[in-house]
């Protein structure tokens, strides 16, 4: 069963600041990837940013902001990080000094701040991926997630801070959350959840989101974890139709990778619990991505205005921007349940 719905909700405004660098290496090349143009693209953005040698000057974010100079590519003026954000969130420096004395180099964190409705303010420390990398921490899983805050990830932070109730006392999961894993952590900070597990499957991430959760006055047992979909033997038994809300924002565009998440979604997801996952259309992934959960056995339910300053944002956009293509940076959100007997 399909259905379309819109769901009205209000927030306001924020301005938004390039959130992190990245420290790169040189001379290295990427392998092309198995699947779709929008896929290749974003393993071209990951090549670049190993070869280029812009080092900490190559600044990401919202957007780019290529600070160093540079001349953006033609795969990379196509990417979807030409967008930049729909204003709800910004970056600022962390200002506790004393608490970072035992936490390393007070240039690795920030905090992220979101508003809504004009007054009320959301924010979470967290650990920047301030290191050397290399292809080897790149190849083998989708890592583009770590590198930037993509609009989705935006956009579904915003969502369930905009209904804080809904999640208390309940067990909730993010599945490839990266190295911020924003509106997971943001619940576990503000919604009064029974549990939080935050995953991801690139081991530097995870070792950012233990530091992360270290800075954080959190209202529930949280666990930070490596989880890989496709690892069936690594899933976790006593969480096996227990997570009563799954969270996953912009994890659909490798063809390989997409039944292995419906699996590890059905694996973990409770009877009467929910998956919300945001994504851009981007061409067929979406609704490859939603055919094989209907397939699997999922209700589905697609809301395409699900938040109202996003929804006057991307309305904005799409009027006024030759930048914004709406298959690639407008995300849609998904509503997965169990069918029920």
């Amino acid at each position: 069963m399909v259905r379309e719905k819109k769901v009205d909700s209000s927030c306001s405004q924020e301005g938004a600041k390039p959130l992190l660098h990245l420290a790169t290496g040189s001379n290295v090349s990427l392998p092309k990837p198995r699947s779709g143009d929008i896929a290749r693209k974003r393993w071209l953005l990951l090549r670049e940013i190993l070869r280029s040698g812009f080092g900490r000057g190559y600044g990401f974010g919202f957007g780019f902001g290529f600070e160093s100079g540079g001349q953006l590519t033609e795969e990379q003026t196509a990417s979807v990080r030409r967008f930049k954000t729909f204003n709800l969130l910004r970056q600022v420096c962390f200002e506790d000094h004393w608490k970072l004395k035992s936490l390393g180099n007070i240039n690795n964190w920030c905090t992220f701040v979101m508003q809504l409705n004009n007054s009320v303010e959301y924010s979470v420390n967290i650990h920047h991926l301030e290191r050397q990398l290399t292809a080897n921490d790149l190849v083998g899983f989708n890592n583009t997630g770590n590198i930037c805050v993509w609009p989705a990830e935006e956009a579904l932070a915003a969502l369930v801070l905009s209904d804080l109730g809904t999640y208390r006392s309940k067990w909730i999961m993010e599945l490839g959350g990266g190295y911020t894993s924003l509106a997971g952590l943001m619940l576990a900070k503000y919604a009064e959840p029974f549990a939080v597990h935050l995953t991801d499957g690139n081991e530097l991430s995870v070792e950012d989101l233990k530091r992360t959760v270290r800075l954080n006055e959190l209202s529930c047992y949280i666990k930070c974890s490596v989880l890989k979909w496709q690892d069936v033997a690594a899933r976790s038994p006593p969480e096996q139709a227990k997570i009563e809300y799954i969270l996953c924002a912009d994890c659909l565009f490798f063809d390989e990778a997409r039944s292995a998440l419906i699996d590890t979604i059905w694996y973990y997801l409770a009877p009467s619990g929910e998956a919300l996952v945001m994504a851009p259309r981007r061409g067929r992934t979406f609704d490859a991505f939603r055919e094989k959960c209907l397939a699997r056995g999922f209700n589905v339910e697609m809301v395409t205005r699900y938040h109202e300053t996003i929804w006057r944002r991307h309305k904005q956009l799409k009027a006024n921007s030759a930048l914004y293509d709406e298959d690639l940076h407008y995300p849609l959100l998904l509503r997965l349940s169990k069918k029920t007997s």
